[in-house]
Parts: C-alpha cells; structure tokens; sequence
C-alpha cells in the first residue's frame, strides 16, 4: 500500500512559483474569461434567499475564497480578511511554498462555483513515480488532476471571487483579527477602524485558527492538535533526465518521491513547466539541526537515496544547510465545527497530513457542504431561510462526522511513519489486502477496488472508514478460522 502520495506537498520556493505563475496565470486567465462569458446573468440580490445578511470569512486562502463565493451565491454580502498580502504580493517564507493537486474531491467545487480548471497540459498530473531503497522504480499513472502552486490556487480564487461577485464580495488583506465577540457577532480586526459586525462568522484561517481559539474560548469546543512529527527543507531549479519511458516526451506534472528504511526520510521532486525540478528534502522533526556541513548533507543523501540523481546530491545538500526547516503539517479534529453564528472548515477545523493528499481538497469539499446546507436551509414556500441561528450546527452535523473518518484515515496511515504500526494501521493493510482480492474475484458484490484506494473520488470519508472497518472485521474472522483449522488438523481433530 503506497501512503507516501501526496497531493499537497511542500514544493520550492519564490523561483518555482514565479514558472509556475507566469504561464499558469495565462491560462487561467483564459478560462476565467470563458466561465464569465459563459455564465447566466446574475440574479437580482434581493430575490436570493439570504439576502441582508452579512457573513465574515476569516482567511483568503482557497477554502476562505471558495467559501465567500459560495455565501454570495445565496445572497450574502461577504468581506473576507486576511492577514497576509494579497497572494500575488505575497513575500511567503519559502519554505512555506506548496504545490497543491486538485483531485475530483476538490475540482467538484470549482464546478459547482462554475470555475473551469486550466487546460494546460504542464499543469496536468501524469502520475508518481516511486524510488525505493534498493534503487528500484515504479511507476503510477494518473488522469484528471490538476497541480497549482498554493500560492496562485488562492490568488485564482480571488481573482474569481471579485470578478464573479464584484458587489458582493470585498477582500481586506494586511488585516489581523486582534479580537472577537461570539455572542455579540463582532470581530476587530487591525486596521478596520472598528469591530465588524455579522450574521455569519467562517473560521477558513488555517491550522493555527484565531476563529477556532476565539470558539475553544467562547464555547468551549474541543480540539485536538498532533504534529506530524516531520520537518522540511526545499531546493529548487534542478535538472536532468529521470523521467521513466513511461512518462519520458510527455508534456505534464510528475511526481518523484524518494524514500528510505525510514519513512520519515525522503526527498521529493516535482516537475516545473520550464524542465526544471523542484522539492522537499524530509527528516524526522530535529534531526535537520544536526547537519551543520554540506559534506554530512551529501553523505547522508548518497547512502539513503540511491536513485537521486548524483548531480543533484551537492546542490540539494547546499541548499539544504541554507534553509530553515518547516513543519510538514499538523492534524487536527474539533469536537463541533460550529459556534453561535460560527462556523469553522478547512484547516482550522480539520487539518490532516499530507499522508494522502486530502487536505486542501476536503477544504474545498467542505465549502460545497456548507452551500448543500445552506440550500437546504431554505423554506420552499417563502425562499427564505427556516432556521438561520440553525445553520452552522446544521453545518456541523452535515460534516462532523465525515472529517472525523478523514482524522482517523489519516492517523492510520501515519502511524507507519513512526514506524509504530498500530490496530488501525493494520485494519487500514488488511482492507487493501483483501479489497483487492474480492474485487477480482467478486467486483460484482464487492465492487471494482478497496474503497481507501478512491481517496481522491467525491466518496464519503465514513462510507470509506465503514468499508475498512468492515473488512478488517472480514480479514479477523478469516484468520480466526484459518487458526481453528491448523489447531483442529494438529490435534488430528479432523
């Protein structure tokens, strides 16, 4: 079972995202004029169901934006505040910089929004390539998906956002919250002369979420945080030829990921439209501080990676002793993901690891759920909302449990890394295992693979957990038989 692939990983740097932005921004440019053209006449303001009513998103990350568009849809007036510049002025740490790729989960988002993704081919993902230990190589394909730098996926959104909702939506950058009223729905933020009042409160403001600290504080909402226990260093603008034949001429993204005995060592390399390669250089959190020379850097890189090109490895290791390490993420699991007035989604509410690559595409999957509530939130006779002091727990409920399936997914998997495989990660293996077997032998009544291996379809995070749980259950009740078996045959018993 291969949990190393990831679709939100930590890429390189200022250089990177500018290739990424110069030829990335002319397609999406192209497809938002499309969608725009394309778009039915927007409705009159005062006959859409929420109507006179003003919402507050905290964060103009991707889940922040797609979350604005999807409260104006409905009728809300939305200011979203964050505290960082504009994305395109944005001077981000570079060890901050990432390379997202939208899968299915994520793209229905932008479809229900009516954002078409760019077709360009170099932002389309052709697959992963693995590079063991011993040197070996496989090869996994991929179709559909689409890679943006993190930082252009968020400033595409806002682009989006005010083009789309011009009268509805206003972005604040620059603009900490410093303070917030729950039961008075005010938040103040630095800079805006004053609290800000609302009818809606989204907490889209990441993993170290003030909106979430404000709710812990206010009403007394569980959170639980754990650390992946991993830090990062990136490189940047390397070149050569390791492309296996089946992705060699292709024009395309590719992913290589190098791994080690240890899990928590790798090095990744993630294709540039420009022919260059970009990436992470991984170790367990604290053991970057260790190396304090090139020449250990390079040592360490030539005995765990055989596969790394031998160019790469005196570069990497300079670039390496430069950098400052960065956290490859957290995992979080709230209790509730409402508030009064409140609601909380994407990494504020329920951040993962990028162990499988979900979590900028359950964030934007979260922001379709809060636009299924919101529909349904709304009185057919009269189009106006039933319960609207009722939505976010609505929200919550709608949710809740689907992220809490996702924070055990991802918990199973990354016990692997520290290398203390646990029941869950092996409920996780067994699934996998006999998944695969039933659906060759019976795909007709189990179906056509594990369902952990459709991750990055629309399928429910429970409906995904219900499915390894019910194998595991399967695979103990096989073995259990297989014992009794051995037991009655040694004892001549049958």
């Amino acid at each position: 079972m291969q949990i190393h692939r990831s679709s939100q990983l930590p890429c390189a740097s200022r250089a990177t995202r500018a290739i990424y932005s110069r030829s990335h921004r002319l397609c999406v440019k192209a497809a938002s004029a499309a969608a725009i053209d394309a778009r039915p006449a927007a409705s009159d303001a005062g006959t859409l169901p929420y109507a006179g009513k003003k919402a507050v998103v905290v964060g103009a990350g991707p889940a922040g934006s797609c979350a604005a568009m999807m409260l104006a849809k409905q009728g809300f007036s939305v200011d979203v505040f964050e505290r960082r510049p504009e994305p395109r002025a944005d001077a981000v740490d570079l060890g901050r910089a990432y390379i997202i790729i939208l899968i299915p989960r994520g793209q229905a988002t932008l479809e229900r929004l009516g954002i078409p993704l760019p077709d360009d081919p170099h932002f389309k993902s052709l697959g992963t390539v693995r590079h063991d230990a011993k040197g070996k190589t496989s090869v996994s394909k991929e179709s559909g998906n689409v890679t943006f730098s993190r930082n252009d996926l968020a400033q595409f959104l806002v682009d989006e956002a005010r083009q789309r909702y011009p009268s509805s939506i206003t972005y604040h950058f620059n603009a900490e919250a410093e303070s917030f009223d729950i039961t008075g729905k005010k938040v103040t933020f630095k800079g805006a002369g004053g609290p800000v009042s609302y009818d809606l409160l989204v907490g889209a403001d990441g993993a170290a979420s003030a909106v979430r600290g404000a709710l812990q504080a206010a009403a007394g909402t569980g959170v639980e945080v754990s650390d992946s226990g991993r830090e990062y260093k990136v490189y940047m603008g390397l070149r050569g030829e390791i492309e296996p034949p089946e992705f060699a001429g292709k024009t395309g993204s590719t992913l290589h990921l190098y791994t080690t005995n240890d899990p928590f060592t790798t090095v990744t390399a993630h294709s540039n439209p420009d022919g260059s390669y970009s990436g992470t250089f991984s170790m367990r959190t604290g053991e970057h501080d260790t190396f304090t020379t090139q020449a250990s850097y390079e040592a360490l890189l030539r005995d765990k990676f055989p596969s790394l090109p031998a160019a790469w490895v005196p570069e990497i290791a300079k670039q390496a002793l430069a950098a400052k390490p960065a956290s490859a993420g957290k995992r979080i699991k709230c209790s509730a993901l409402n508030g009064p007035g409140v609601v909380l989604l994407g990494d504020a509410a329920h951040a993962v690891t990028p162990v499988f690559g979900q979590g900028a595409n359950s964030a934007l999957e979260s922001c379709r759920i809060l636009d299924d509530v919101l529909t349904a939130g709304v009185d057919a006779a009269t189009g106006k909302p039933k319960d609207f002091e009722g939505l976010p727990k609505a929200f919550s409920d709608a949710r809740t449990a689907d992220v809490h399936a996702l924070f055990w997914i991802d918990s199973a998997a990354y016990s692997f890394f520290s290398k203390r495989p646990n029941a869950d990660f092996a409920s996780l293996l067994v699934h996998v295992l006999l998944g695969t077997v039933l659906s060759k032998v019976v795909p007709f009544i189990y179906g056509p693979k594990p369902a952990l291996l459709s991750l990055g379809s629309q399928t429910p995070y429970g409906d995904i957990k219900a499915a390894v749980s019910r194998d595991a259950a399967g695979g103990a009740l096989v073995g259990l038989g297989l014992v009794t078996y051995v037991g009655l045959k040694a004892a001549k018993l049958i």
